[in-house]
């Protein structure tokens, strides 16, 4: 039977439940990564400002949203647990409140940390897993394989006299990207352990590969060229820390 995900949006709180990662008998505690959006170091005001990026472009975000799942915990280069949860949808326009929450999950000590940044194979597929309302602008074209969108990012820029718009979208199986994080964890029973994970939009831009919105096509779908580039920025925007109390 297909495991579905319950939503409880409040404030931007995404609690994500799944009910048999883990024998009943088993120690069990939670965790929960809290999802901050930066551009260098301001905040991220969804279309309210503009921000420089490598290129000398100026760049205001109008939308960004994106999936994350496979949520795994390591210790000593093994992997000790995955979650079953399905995907998770983040956006940024909850800026300043939005956690994404994973129970269940085995007390003990683990050092380290991936989660898959979009969806991965088992869930990518039109139907793959329940989605909300909010969500359904993030079917990827069945012209293009189907499934989801794994990000969308988009807004307006401007360099000059010059001015534009960008669509920085993601999908299809071979551009998911993987995060790991080092990190040392210790799940406690009916406990939560509170990760930030900050994401820097000024890196979608310029590391490896420079973006020059005056310069070049900024809408990526069905562009597989500029989505590898975007596969390869992408390894490099999130930053993983323990929240401190």
């Amino acid at each position: 039977m297909r495991q579905f995900l319950t939503f409880f949006l409040l404030c931007g709180f995404v609690f994500s439940c799944s009910k048999d990662e883990t024998a009943p008998s088993e120690p069990q505690g939670r965790i929960s990564i809290d999802f901050r959006h930066f551009a260098g170091t301001d905040s991220l005001l969804i279309g309210k400002e503009y921000y420089p990026n490598a290129a000398g472009n100026e760049y205001r975000v109008s939308y960004l949203k994106y999936f994350i799942s496979g949520l795994s915990l390591y210790k000593n280069g093994r992997k000790i647990w995955q979650t079953k949860t399905p995907p998770i949808s983040i956006n940024a326009k909850y800026q300043d409140c939005l956690q994404a929450a994973f129970e269940q999950v085995p007390v003990g000590s683990y050092d380290s940390l991936s989660f898959a940044f979009g969806i991965v194979p088992e869930y990518n597929y039109h139907g793959g897993f329940e989605i909300s309302n909010d969500d359904y602008d993030m079917y990827w074209p069945l012209n293009l394989g189907g499934g989801y969108h794994f990000m969308k990012f988009e807004g307006h820029w401007r360099d000059g006299d010059e001015f534009g718009t960008f669509a920085f979208h993601v999908g299809a199986n071979e551009n998911l990207i993987i995060h790991g994080f080092k990190l040392p964890l210790d799940v406690q029973e009916a406990q939560s352990t509170y990760i930030i994970m900050t994401m820097d939009t000024h890196e979608w831009f310029e590391n490896p590969y420079l973006f020059d919105l005056s310069k070049e096509n900024g809408y990526t779908m069905g562009n597989q060229g500029q989505m590898n580039n975007l596969v390869l920025n992408g390894q490099h925007v999130f930053k993983a820390k323990l929240q401190d109390f």
